[in-house]
């Protein structure tokens, strides 16, 4: 028990070692290096603040603004009291609280096109898990909509969400955009969830 519990602590001391690198997703797709390179390489999930997000994007890029051309880009943070509960062994309730230092950090930024971006032809890493997120239709009197997206995720907590099919949403007797399957949706860097973890402290 002692050796696995040495295990689990060293393989998450390894991972915050790697997580605050100056790429902590080596695996990003080619031509679509945001964190090895270009603007976020400055920043880092659970150390920089939203100060340090105005330093590069502006004091009005608090939570989101115009990455450039092309992408839109959102911030979001550990803001006011986060908790997290689970139970253990006996069942019993156990409560986890932030780690006050960790307030008001980055936890996740997400990077979405402004035009339609194919991703079709690309091929992800082995190091990839596909997930197939759940359809939806929803139809009204003068609005439509339908899509099924699958993402591709690491362990490192990079997030590529794509088109699964077709899909078309609007008003009716108005323009109404399109989408196609292979589209890209989004990128989003997060941090591993088993790091996360040791971002909160058990509260007795």
């Amino acid at each position: 028990m002692k050796q696995i519990k040495l295990i689990i602590f060293l393989t998450l001391l390894f991972m915050q070692i790697v997580f605050a690198q100056k790429n902590a997703y080596p695996a990003e797709i080619k031509g679509f290096e945001f964190f090895g390179n270009r603007k976020l390489k400055d920043l880092q999930l659970t150390a920089s603040s939203k100060d340090d997000v105005k330093k590069i994007f502006g004091v009005s890029c608090e939570k989101q603004c115009d990455y450039d051309d092309v992408w839109l880009i959102r911030f979001d943070y550990y803001e006011a009291i986060w908790i997290k509960e689970s139970r253990n062994e006996k069942n019993v309730k156990l409560t986890y609280l932030l780690d006050s230092k960790y307030l008001g950090t980055l936890r996740s930024i997400e990077i979405r096109p402004k035009k339609q971006i194919s991703f079709i032809g690309i091929s992800f890493p082995s190091q990839f898990q596909r997930f197939l997120l759940t359809s939806t239709s929803t139809f009204r009197s003068d609005y439509s909509r339908i899509s099924g997206d699958e993402a591709f995720q690491d362990s490192s907590g990079l997030t590529y969400e794509i088109i699964t099919e077709t899909i078309k949403y609007g008003f009716k007797n108005k323009n109404t955009n399109s989408y196609n399957k292979g589209d890209l949706v989004l990128i989003r860097y997060d941090i591993p969830r088993e790091l996360e973890k040791t971002l909160f402290v058990l509260q007795k």
